[in-house]
């Protein structure tokens, strides 16, 4: 958990984003990271001995301070916007919250910004504090769902193919010469979770090993279309809560 400050506000703050991650910067400083609605990445540095939590995912109105043209700004001021009580209380959440954060992080570069994915990240984020039965499949939703707002979509398997071909993103009959590829297991989670709604995940039964190995394979399609290999820390931590 991060620690800031929080202020009450009721009017909107200059900028809307989403905390993606955070490290300690100096003994009271830690630097945050976040995803905003209208500049894509931003850094920011806030002072820790002011007393309310910032985790990750959290969602909020801020305002910062500082020379125009600096790499990073002081956050000045934030609200949340909206309060996400089950994200920060509930553990299963929070590690999910974490896994996202930190995949996000790797993934979304500083000169991009999308009003489309910052309102798609911001709906689930609000699906996740909901949900009640489903959070040990979400994260393998979110990724999935996401690729549509990234520009590489995975199309349906309308053919109901056996593979999915990660080199050319599509489902293929025959298994890849490459070895680029879902396998029959993997692709038929991959079909189901591109047509099944958020919701509905516990429909989804599918073991520990199953969910970690979908993962992976997920984590090396973005991996393939970035062109560079992502590694994200916090999927051991999942794998550990929801084996």
């Amino acid at each position: 958990m991060l620690e800031t400050a929080a202020f009450c506000c009721y009017s909107r703050l200059q900028m809307k984003g989403i905390v993606l991650s955070g490290i300690k910067y100096t003994d009271n400083r830690d630097i945050v990271y976040l995803y905003t609605d209208t500049k894509g990445r931003a850094t920011c540095i806030f002072d820790r001995r002011k007393k309310s939590r910032l985790f990750p995912l959290s969602i909020i109105e801020f305002e910062t301070s500082g020379r125009k043209n600096a790499e990073m700004q002081y956050l000045k001021e934030f609200v949340f916007s909206p309060p996400l009580p089950e994200i920060s209380a509930n553990v299963r959440k929070s590690a999910v919250a974490m896994f996202i954060g930190e995949f996000l992080y790797r993934i979304l570069k500083e000169e991009e910004s999308s009003t489309a994915l910052f309102g798609f990240i911001s709906r689930s984020i609000c699906m996740l504090d909901l949900i009640e039965d489903s959070v040990s499949n979400f994260y393998l939703h979110f990724m999935v769902q996401l690729s549509k707002y990234m520009g590489f979509s995975i199309p349906a398997n309308r053919n109901g193919y056996d593979y999915f071909d990660i080199k050319y993103s599509k489902f293929v009959f025959t298994r890849p010469l490459h070895p680029q590829f879902f396998d029959e297991s993997n692709t038929g989670i991959l079909s189901c979770l591109l047509e099944m709604p958020a919701d509905r995940l516990n429909e989804l039964k599918i073991t520990g090993e199953q969910r970690m190995n979908f993962a992976n394979h997920m984590i090396n399609f973005y991996s393939f279309r970035f062109d560079h290999t992502l590694i994200i820390k916090s999927l051991n931590v999942l794998h550990e809560i929801f084996n």
